[in-house]
């Protein structure tokens, strides 16, 4: 390998570790001079808090990625189970744990289906995804009639109003803890178990995996299912949040999390995730739409950057790919 092949090489490694500290500092450097106020601590924890969701969702949304394939009904699982826990807990009187429980089921269920459509009829992930999106919008439209659901403030003490708004020790906000404490064990199942290993063996090479021995079928089911619980643990933090659910309100949440996941370093050809960077990524997510409402843009605008965000990512990504192949 010659001298200018080397230090290519050496480039992308650094820069799989440190891309997205760069971009970030790119994007807050722009909004800064803008606005001053958005690099005040009070903001950032409140980025912090209110990147949660995106980052929890994005955790199922690597292990999709890296597997080769994304899901896209995310976010229309996040409302159906944003409105499913809401409506319970009021219109049932279901305590706060069964709620939880059930909302969980719900978007098991709703994983399996995914994972089945794609593993057993053979339907791309984007096209079985995209339909299952549809059809999980329709719904939660039709279960709810398209009218949210405020949560009480005698239900909401019972339980979400720790998980949305406490803390631990009196200043760890609960529910980043949670987030924590997931991405610690997501990245311990992607590193350490067998699990991990094979999500990145078909990710890489599906046809070498499945003759290597390995159930490509039943690790894909496994796969969406985790994406589509994940986006209801998502769902179940913005809501303990806002204390209120709302059948819109996961539109344009499984943009966010691909943006994040794919800002964070994870391939979208498969076979390489990035579960720290995915963490970064979703800060980054939360960041930008916070800085945006901070000089008013309009929610077209919000799309748009997002949008450019994410074909930055995707740019960087191909440049990569190409100088690769060709000191290859």
């Amino acid at each position: 390998m010659g001298s200018h092949a080397k230090r290519i090489k050496t480039f992308w490694l650094i820069w799989d570790r440190v891309g997205i500290v760069a971009i970030f500092l790119f994007v807050a450097v722009i909004f800064a001079i803008l606005e001053p106020r958005v690099l005040q601590p009070d903001q950032l924890l409140s980025v912090l808090n209110r990147s949660s969701w995106v980052a929890v969702a994005a955790i199922g949304m690597t292990f999709a990625i890296c597997s080769g394939g994304f899901d896209l009904s995310v976010g229309s699982i996040f409302s159906l189970s944003g409105c499913l826990l809401a409506k319970l807990i009021m219109d049932n009187g279901l305590s706060t744990g069964t709620a939880m429980l059930i909302t969980l089921l719900v978007a098991l269920c709703c994983g399996v289906l995914n994972g089945l459509l794609i593993t057993k009829l053979k339907i791309q992930p984007f096209v079985a995804t995209l339909s299952t999106m549809l059809v999980f919008g329709g719904v939660v439209q039709t279960y709810t009639k398209n009218i949210g659901t405020r949560i009480d403030t005698e239900q909401y003490e019972r339980g979400l109003s720790w998980l949305g708004r406490g803390a631990i020790f009196g200043f760890i906000p609960s529910k980043i803890f949670v987030v924590v404490a997931l991405f610690i064990l997501a990245i311990a199942v992607y590193r350490n178990t067998g699990f991990g290993i094979k999500v990145r063996a078909v990710g890489s090479n599906d046809l070498a995996a499945r003759t290597s021995g390995i159930n490509a079928d039943s690790i894909l089911v496994i796969v969406y299912t985790l994406t589509a619980v994940t986006a209801a643990m998502a769902s179940m933090l913005y809501t303990s949040t806002m204390q209120s659910a709302s059948p819109g309100a996961g539109s344009g949440f499984e943009l966010d999390a691909i943006t994040a996941v794919v800002l964070g370093g994870t391939a979208l050809s498969g076979g390489k995730g990035n579960l720290a960077g995915t963490f970064i990524g979703a800060f980054l997510v939360a960041f930008t739409k916070m800085c945006l409402n901070f000089i008013s843009a309009p929610e077209a605008m919000h799309v748009i950057v997002t949008g450019a965000i994410l074909l930055l990512a995707l740019s960087i990504s191909g440049i990569k790919l190409i100088t690769q192949r060709v000191v290859t």
